[in-house]
């Protein structure tokens, strides 16, 4: 186990000084268990050059075994140390799932789990799972993107206009024609990455022809772009289930009877690690949503 550990390193960091320092042994240390290692299997791990080091394909296969390996042996032993009532469960997902769906929900969770606790990583990265980068994560991705069997459907998506309650009061929404008279809030998409969240596509795919004013606010976050339709700022294309909670506290209401469904949908993705904590956190997210929905 020493010498696969401080191979993996090597492998990884490409560098045994540095292996050494993370492993906390010597470089030279680092270089002997891997000469070793390359004695007891007989072939070649590294191609030493000048100043670098090069995985052979040799090499190259047993990294990729060895570090998934060692962080499932990790993610085991952890579990072990710690114990059922304080496991913590890592959960991946994006930025506005997690400030618009998840951060409401905590209560109720941990009102029926009090003893699992959350680690949730927050950002639009595609961790690798297989490598111990999550126990669970939720993806917001097209169907044909999640066909692994490891993949679990938890909810598909609508887009329609949403805005505060205090803007209708002031200003009737009762038409998609009505849109031409607010302040339509943007969502910045240069790369044309999410086209079901632009006026011009939803005011079209509804059936309507009322002209999109590209005047107004733009936002480069979905959380912020509802968080500002919340405020008054103007009307926004919210997406269920990520407003749902705001329409069932009052403050966001859907003025118009169109939605429109997006080619995206929430997914749930399984790590390595399959115990009582993840299924449960799992089983949570699929009743959750599926209510939600």
């Amino acid at each position: 186990m020493d010498l696969l550990v401080g191979f993996e390193a090597a492998a990884r960091l490409l560098s045994f000084s540095k292996a050494g320092d993370e492993v906390f042994v010597t470089q030279s240390a680092i270089s002997r268990q891997v000469k070793k290692l390359e004695e007891y299997l007989g072939l070649a791990l590294f191609e030493r050059q000048h100043r670098s080091l090069v995985l052979t394909e040799s090499g190259r296969v047993l990294f990729e075994v060895s570090g998934e390996a060692l962080a499932r042996l990790s993610t085991t032993v952890e579990s072990l140390r710690r114990g059922q009532s304080e496991q913590g469960v890592r959960i991946s997902t994006t930025s506005s799932f997690a400030a618009l769906w998840l951060v409401p929900h905590l209560s109720r969770f941990k009102a029926q789990y009090p003893d699992v606790a959350l680690h949730v990583s927050a950002d639009n990265r595609v961790r690798d799972l297989s490598h111990g980068g999550a126990d669970l994560a939720v993806r917001y991705c097209a169907p044909e993107q999640a066909m692994s069997v490891e993949h679990v459907l938890l909810s598909g998506e609508d887009v329609f206009p949403v805005c505060s309650p205090a803007l209708l009061r002031r200003r009737s929404l009762a038409r998609i024609e009505d849109l031409g008279q607010h302040s339509l809030l943007h969502l910045e998409d240069t790369q044309n990455a999410w086209p079901w969240l632009q006026w011009t596509h939803w005011i079209r795919a509804a059936g309507g022809n009322a002209q999109a004013l590209d005047a107004g606010l733009r936002w480069s976050h979905f959380d912020q772009l509802v968080q500002a339709a919340a405020m008054g700022h103007g009307v926004a294309l919210g997406s269920a289930p990520l407003v749902n909670h705001l329409l069932h506290e009052g403050l966001l209401v859907a003025p118009l009877s169109q939605r429109v469904p997006s080619p995206r949908s929430f997914f749930l993705r399984y790590g390595a690690r399959r115990d009582a904590a993840v299924n449960a956190v799992a089983t949570w997210l699929q009743e959750a949503l599926g209510q939600g929905a």
